[in-house]
């Protein structure tokens, strides 16, 4: 079987972010998925979504073909707000948006955790390079009198390989 403890990356960091979101707000509900919305009225999601190789980046070490030097991962994090009252709801949901935002590129446990992260398999370490925020996107709907407000928010973050 499979040991899903291992850390391996972006599992590492979904975890990072996931358990760094709880500090925004005690109320909110926290998981590492993507968002439903039957999820409770204000949550947050967490969940890795690209890996991309940087084609520039392999060595050459006598195996071919060989694992990139630079490697680049997404990592989405949403923000959901429901609420019956549509202005309420908006106002709540632009907070909420903006304190994602603000713990990606200010909360400095995180920065710390982020810059000290690796991970290590055989002769293989994976360390963080550079990370940020590439884009948020804004959604709302109204479904049987709820507005439903959420957040995309792309987290990008280079890794590279030793």
């Amino acid at each position: 079987m499979i040991d899903a403890t291992i850390p391996v990356f972006p599992n590492n960091v979904v975890d990072l972010i996931a358990a760094r979101s709880q500090s925004i707000d005690a109320d909110l509900f926290v998981t590492k998925r993507p968002l439903r919305s039957s999820d409770p009225r204000q949550s947050v999601g967490v969940y890795s979504s690209l890996w991309t190789p940087d084609e520039r980046s392999y060595e050459f070490d006598g195996n071919l073909p060989g694992i990139p030097t630079l490697q680049q991962y997404m990592i989405i994090v949403q923000g959901f707000v429901k609420d019956g009252d549509e202005e309420s709801g908006l106002a709540v949901h632009s907070v909420l948006s903006n304190r994602i935002r603000a713990m990606l590129y200010k909360d400095n446990p995180l920065q710390v955790a982020f810059r000290g992260l690796s991970v290590s398999s055989g002769t293989i370490t994976e360390r963080m390079r550079r990370w940020g925020v590439r884009s948020q996107r804004y959604f709302s709907n109204e479904i049987d009198a709820q507005w439903l407000y959420l957040s995309t928010l792309e987290f990008w973050m280079e890794t590279e390989t030793m």
